[in-house]
């Protein structure tokens, strides 16, 4: 019997070696093109997936969530014509470049107390979407990767960074109700989109800078650590096949350990600009499964197709014959991006496996 990309996943994700070096596109369970890059993939070939387009090994489905109140608007002291708001009721203002923000609005800026922060309404998950995709991608033999949520990223973009920070510190109640009330949303998400048959629970929450973490390790440790070891096991035990991914920006490697305790499976991106994916891998590549990342920041948009095939091979190399690791772009394509390093990236990872 062949083995598919969803067994191979699995080995991987369990400690053992791959047959292969599997690879996406995306960025765990999010679209890894921006818009302008997705605009010239579908003028280019004509096609709408770049995952059935360059056959990479993972497929994506999360479920719809949206604002669990009635105006979200009503939430902050003002607002600029034009401004978004997301499903936690965040606002976010649109900068000129396309597909950035200049500012967003937290709903929580005004809080002073725990209670107010129990005011807020969590989003709302909707559960009635038809789910035949997923069944579809596994019976072509994929691991499906769907939207988990997020607890300490969410946490400041409710109350504002500087504040929460300042929270952490100086008003830790408020700052663990936030947290609290994040984690809550993030295990009802997770729990749902694990009932719908997902196989990774794909996390995002940058806790690092390009030098260092955002707030002490220590801090991490005594606020965020405790939170998603309890969310992570809460899923677990309903879900027990189940496998969780982090996307952490920047460096980060103070925490590597702690993320491994928590529970998580798979770690991307490791960031190159920011820590050495040869030593994380020496250090950590048997206890957690690595996203090996060619750099979105510099080689994908300014290195040379080239280039980007020599950072593929590299990092193949590093992963050495047990082959563990996951190729993917160290975040979203952005518009600056060559089209032929998109093909030369897809090639390249393509090729590790006799392709």
């Amino acid at each position: 019997m062949n083995t598919t990309s969803l067994d191979n996943l699995r080995r991987l994700t369990e400690g053992g070696p791959g047959q292969w070096i599997p690879f996406t596109l995306d960025v765990g369970s999010q679209p890894g093109f921006s818009e302008p890059v997705q605009r010239t993939f579908k003028r280019l070939t004509g096609a709408d997936s770049a995952a059935e387009y360059f056959g990479s090994d993972v497929r994506c489905f999360s479920l719809p969530v949206r604002f669990g109140g009635d105006e979200p608007s009503a939430l902050h002291e003002s607002v600029e014509p034009g401004t978004t708001f997301d499903e936690w009721g965040v606002g976010h203002v649109a900068a000129d470049t396309e597909g950035t923000v200049d500012r967003m609005l937290p709903p929580l800026a005004r809080a002073n107390s725990p209670r107010d922060v129990e005011k807020l309404p969590p989003p709302l998950v909707d559960t009635s979407v038809d789910t035949a995709p997923i069944e579809r991608y596994h019976a072509a033999g994929y691991p499906v990767f769907g939207y988990g949520g997020s607890v300490y990223e969410w946490a400041w973009w409710l109350r504002g960074m500087e504040e929460f920070m300042v929270d952490l510190v100086d008003n830790p109640p408020l700052a663990e109700a936030i947290l609290h009330k994040t984690a809550a949303h993030t295990t009802r998400l997770s729990l749902a989109t694990a009932r719908a048959g997902i196989d990774v629970l794909a996390m995002y929450d940058d806790a690092g800078s390009q030098r260092g973490m955002q707030i002490s390790p220590a801090l991490w440790r005594r606020f965020v650590k405790p939170v998603w070891t309890e969310v992570l096991a809460t899923v677990r035990s309903a879900f027990p096949h189940v496998k969780f991914f982090l996307h952490s920006c920047g460096k980060i490697d103070a925490i590597v350990p702690d993320v491994i305790e928590c529970g998580f499976d798979i770690l991307h991106p490791v960031q190159p600009e920011c820590m050495a994916f040869e030593e994380v891998h020496r250090e950590f590549g048997r206890d957690i499964l690595l996203a090996a990342t060619v750099s979105s920041q510099k080689v994908f948009p300014f290195g040379s197709a080239e280039e980007v095939r020599q950072a593929v091979r590299r990092l193949a190399a590093v992963a050495g014959s047990d082959r563990r690791c996951l190729l993917m772009p160290s975040n979203v394509i952005q518009p600056e991006t060559p089209w032929s390093n998109v093909v030369a990236f897809a090639e390249e990872a393509a090729a590790l496996r006799g392709e």
